[in-house]
Formats: C-alpha cells, structure tokens, sequence
C-alpha cells in the first residue's frame, strides 16, 4: 500500500488514507500533503483538483446493477471512445462494480451528479445517483484497496484533455439522466390551452420543428446538439421524461442548463420569442376553447357561439354556375416567369419553372442553403433576362414587384438575408420588399401577409415565404395543413402572383415535414430540392424533385463566395454568348 501510495505521488497524485467504509481515516485532510511514508489504512483515496494536477473522476455507481452496461453505451456515444483511445485514459473497477474514469484538465468543478434514475426509497419514488463527477474539494477510493482494480491504462499516466473534450465526455454522461429535478416554470402553465397542447400527439412532431428551425440538430435517439456546436449532445427529448425537452448546456439560450421543459414551453421561448400568453391564444383558437359551454335548464346552453347558416340551395348554384368551365371562352396559359437551364435534345434551353397563379416549394434538410437559393431566385427575377447563366426570367410589364416574407430569422439574419438580394444585383430596386415576421403568431402571419398582398396587387408577380411552417398552429395537424394551402392557392389565383415557398424535409427522407409538407406537395407547381454537398460546406446542388406540364431541369450547384453571397458553380455553368433556345 505505502508503495503504490508513493508511485501515486511520483505521478502528481495527492492521496489520503480510507477506512472500509471509504471514508478518510484522518479527520483534517483538505489541503493537508499527507505523510504516504507512513501510510497505514484500509485503503488509498485520491484528491481531485488542484491537489492531483487538475483531476477529475467520472464515478458510474452501480446502485442499479447495471454500470457495466451504462459505460459500454457511453463510450458508443458520438466523440468519447475517439477521446478515450487518443488520450488512453485509465478506468478502475470499484468494489461494488462501478467504474472510475479520469483524466486531468485545465477547466474543472466540484462534485457533479450528471445522471440520476428514480428509485423507491421508503415507500416513494426519489432520484438516485447513476454518474456524478469528483472534482474540487472531492476524492475517490482506487487500487490497491481491496475490491478496487484498474483495468484499462496506467493511472500513473492520466493525460491532460481540453476543457471542449471534457464538455464531449460530460454531455454523454448527462444523456443517461432519467430524473428531472427542475422544470421551467411559466405563468401559463396551468392553463388549459397548453396542457391541451402537450398532451396532442402532434405537440411532439412541432416541438422537434421548432428545434430544428432553431438551429439544433436531431442526434437520433433522444439525443440533441445546441446550435453552434459540432461535437457531442446538449439535451434530450423524452429521455429524463416523457415528452420533456431536458437541456443541460448552459450556451443554448434561450434554455437554462439542467432544466426540464414541456412542448408548450418549447414552442412558445422558441417560435413566439417568450410570449406565451400569445402561444396559449393561438392554441385556444386552434382548440376551439375560446367559447364556454355551460350548460343549463335541459338541453339548452349559454355563450355558445352561433352557429353557422347553412347556405340555400339557390346560393349553392350560384357558386357552381360561377366555378363552371365554359367551353366557349379560352382560357390563357399563365405567363412564365421563371426558367432554368435544361438539355432539350442535343442542345440546351431554358426549362418552364414558375408560372403565375400556381406556387413552388423548396425543400432540404436543416442548413442546406435553401433561403441562399430564394436569394438567387429573388435576384433573377428583379434583374430579368439571364442571370447567373442558369436562369431566365420575365415578370410582366408593370408588376416587376417581388416580396420577400421572413418568418424564422432573428431581426439581424432577417436583414442580412434582404440585403444580400441588393449586393447580388449590385444596386438597390424599389420593386424589391421584404419583411420580418417572425415576432408574431401564425394567424397574424397569415393576416399581415394577405394585407401585404392585398395592398401591392397592381405591382408585384413574385413573392417568397421562407418558413411556410410558422403560418400553421401545427405541422402535423391535417385542418391546419389544409387552412395553409387553401391560403396559397387563394392567394395565389385572386393575385395572378407565383409564390416560392421554403420548408424543411423530414431526418430521414426527401419528404417535406409534416401534413403540412405533404399537403403543400401535392398542390405544389414545382418542388425542387437542395442538398449539401458532403464533401465541401460552401456548396449546395439544386435538383427538381418534381414539376407540373413541363421537363425536369438540369441539376446544378451554387457555392457561397467570399462576400457571402450565392453564385452557380463556374465549373458547370454553361457559357451562353449567344440567343438561347426558348420552350
């Protein structure tokens, strides 16, 4: 013992002497260099922190029965077993059947419990711990003491990892958390709304959006990873409980680190900026739960609301003698005004996309560049003719208006996404509008872009609405899809305009999210898809998914140049000097 104690502190190791029962065998022992020469006790623990050079233990208690399983599926979590082989850091058995795993840094803390589970203890359910950290202030029990043995790497040798590897280590450590001791808290709820809204099966599938409009990516099993971060796991959702969103970073605002929160309180930090009051609103709307029904005196009810009439037979004619088509006055083919580069037999031409009175959609996983491409599409259509030696436009004479509606961005990205429109063209146009919409619920979305519309009608042809998802109250909701699209196609025809919308595809296939997508897809003039280019971050291609009454166009790319700004890969684009070919 009084040799493997003196190894310890050749290798920067600060020890103290156990009794059986593992706690120290001498009263005073912070900050005290114990005399190991004269080292007689039942066991050795070590000191973490400054005392050992920085160190700091990951205890995996066996309290379960299970530890040995939960360290194998830790190391299988994405960056720990890359930080376990490259450093060779040592790992000891306890005498219960745990496991220590150690490592020095230059950023440590004291005692952590990182993952807890409920237990029955005295007659109720209470947490126990499953892993916590030994850090400043702290100490563990290691080899030789009896039931202790270090069976991977040499404890004499525990490297140094940076405090980013430490974060990677302790993020897989909090993903085995099943216990919630706190859950963010708002005025709202306990009101009905947002109960409503947790327990819809739908709420799940719409917090997920929110995250994912957010910036946070979707890791697959429970496991999610902040914005701004490349490595490692920052929550889970429905893990530590069911449903729950438990965040535990403390750099992924607007969530506070170690908390639990509910799909209500989700959505509403996330797409209603904190107002939840305005989120509970909406939902009362979108539940019908803004009319009480008290009953009374029989059958009959007060503040019902008034039902609606139903429309006469002679009303119900008038509508379809006006929606007949009469076969004696032709109908025009609606102007394009947007085309692509296509190969049409053994030469090339521009390929029919958008039409007026119809809409298109463009789809792609998170951080694709899709809102990079509406940019170029914007920019083609104020510049007219060819641009960007891909495409083709021609908005009619006298309505060369284009909108521009934002619904995700923060202020500041907002901006720099309608500014970006101006330095591609290389000058500002009075016919280019956009607008920040973000601050607002989906219904007053819906009513501020219909006044937009309605108020600019004589002028503009094209618009986008980037982040079609945040004018539905629920993506997966069928009436709420079927609202959205009734919208566009009414818009759409009463305007003579085309709308580009954006709009996210699922994890795990092409499929834009939700009912939503799918309703918007099978009314959609034109779908077209944007990819990131695996191989370099600055580069997307651009494919045609799908397009109504006309030939697929060509695939092509784009890259993000130095200035930031969107042009077609020079490598495939096609030199025309000379008049096209029009189709």
């Amino acid at each position: 013992m009084i040799d493997v104690a003196l190894r310890y502190k050749n290798a920067g190791l600060s020890c103290l002497p156990t009794q059986k029962d593992k706690s120290p065998a001498i009263k005073a022992w912070k900050g005290v260099d114990v005399d190991v020469s004269n080292f007689t006790a039942h066991g050795i623990g070590i000191k973490c922190g400054k005392a050992s050079g920085n160190l700091e233990c990951i205890d995996f208690d066996n309290h379960f029965g299970d530890a040995k399983d939960v360290i194998s599926d830790f190391m299988k979590i994405d960056g720990v077993k890359e930080i376990y082989d490259k450093y060779s850091l040592p790992i000891e058995t306890s005498v219960s059947g745990g496991f220590h795993l150690l490592y020095r840094c230059d950023t440590i803390e004291g005692n952590k419990k990182l993952a807890m589970r409920p237990k029955v203890k005295d007659g109720r359910m209470q947490p126990d711990v499953l892993i916590e950290t030994r850090g400043e202030g702290g100490y563990f029990v290691s080899a030789p003491t009896p039931g202790y043995v270090v069976i991977k790497n040499d404890i004499c040798n525990i490297a140094t990892i940076t405090t980013e590897e430490r974060g990677v280590l302790l993020s897989a450590a909090r993903y085995f958390n099943k216990w919630i001791d706190t859950m963010y808290q708002t005025t709202e709820d306990k009101e009905k709304p947002g109960n409503r809204f947790n327990e819809d099966p739908a709420s799940l599938e719409e917090m997920k959006d929110a995250l994912i409009t957010a910036g946070w990516v979707d890791c697959g099993a429970d496991k999610w990873r902040r914005p701004g971060k490349n490595e490692g796991i920052s929550a889970t959702l429905g893990r530590a409980a069911e449903n729950i969103f438990y965040n535990f970073s403390r750099s992924a605002h607007p969530f506070e680190a170690e908390k639990g929160y509910t799909a209500f309180q989700v959505v509403g930090l996330l797409k209603y900026d904190s107002d939840f009051k305005r989120f509970a609103s909406d939902l009362a709307e979108r539940y019908g739960l803004n009319h009480k029904t008290e009953a009374y005196v029989g059958q009959a009810y007060k503040n019902q609301p008034p039902a609606k009439r139903e429309e006469t037979p002679e009303e119900i004619d008038i509508l379809l003698q006006r929606s007949m088509i009469d076969f004696n006055i032709p109908v025009a083919k609606p102007p394009v005004i947007m085309k692509i580069k296509a190969q049409m037999g053994t030469g090339t031409g521009y390929s029919r996309v958008f039409t007026l009175g119809n809409f298109s959609a463009i789809t792609g996983k998170s951080k694709s560049k899709k809102t990079f491409l509406t940019s170029m599409f914007i920019a083609s259509s104020l510049h007219g003719g060819y641009y960007g030696r891909v495409f083709e436009s021609d908005l009619p004479e006298g309505r060369r208006g284009v909108l521009l509606f934002d619904t995700e961005q923060s202020n500041y990205d907002a901006y720099i996404t309608a500014k970006r429109v101006p330095e591609m063209l290389g000058y500002f146009d009075n016919n280019f509008q956009a607008f920040d919409l973000r601050e607002f619920s989906p219904l007053e979305r819906c009513k501020l872009i219909e006044r937009a519309l309605e108020k600019a009608q004589n002028s503009i042809s094209y618009v986008v609405i980037d982040g079609i998802a945040d004018l539905a109250m629920a993506i997966n909701d069928e009436i709420e899809a079927s609202r959205v699209v009734s919208l566009l196609m009414k818009w759409t025809k009463l305007y003579n305009i085309h709308i580009t919308l954006v709009i996210h595809q699922n994890k795990n296939d092409e499929y834009a999210t939700g009912h939503l997508g799918s309703a918007i897809l099978k009314k959609a003039e034109c779908i077209i898809s944007v990819k990131k280019d695996l191989t370099n971050s600055n580069r997307s291609e651009v494919d045609c998914t799908l397009i109504r009454g006309a030939r697929d166009f060509d695939k092509f790319s784009f890259e993000i140049n130095e200035q930031g700004l969107p042009v077609v890969d020079e490598f495939e684009a096609y030199i025309h000097d000379h008049e096209m070919p029009r189709f």
